[in-house]
């Protein structure tokens, strides 16, 4: 009797096992391989160290070249109200790339931008959060850059 309540939840934990790994499958995976990645000097060790997660380098005839020649962040403040006073910040990410063939190449210019409240009582929680807003940004604008590269392959 115990055995067969053994088998019973064995069988029901290994087909769960079976079933889940199945799953991964779809789940599809690509991996941008690029023959070499270039920054230029205005470029921060934070955002080449989060671009190796989306290209990797692999040389190649068929692999674009990538130079990331400029990143730079510019704020901009919002004033409103009775005493005109900051009310919002903007904070504009601009990336110039270039994907290079031996044949062809594709220049641009990727911009994006975030919003966060001025918080004047604590001016040091609002530097942390434009740092953590930056970080995001850095983010997205690899994920555009990304979307970028699909569009010149395709």
């Amino acid at each position: 009797m115990e055995l067969n309540k053994f088998n019973k939840y064995f069988l029901a934990l290994f087909s769960f096992l079976i079933i889940s790994s199945c799953q991964l499958d779809l789940i599809e995976t690509r991996d941008i391989s690029l023959n070499k990645i270039e920054f230029g000097l205005s470029v921060k060790d934070s955002f080449r160290k989060k671009s190796l997660k989306y290209f990797s380098q692999y040389p190649s005839k068929n692999n674009y070249n990538l130079k990331i020649s400029n990143l730079h962040f510019k704020k901009k403040n919002f004033y409103g109200g009775f005493s005109v006073r900051a009310k919002q910040i903007e904070i504009i990410g601009e990336l110039e790339y270039i994907f290079s063939k031996a044949s062809s190449a594709k220049n641009g210019k990727l911009q994006i931008s975030g919003w966060i409240p001025v918080n004047e009582n604590n001016p040091q929680a609002e530097m942390m959060a434009q740092q953590k807003i930056i970080e995001e940004l850095e983010f997205l604008l690899l994920e555009d850059l990304l979307e970028e590269y699909l569009l010149i392959e395709s």
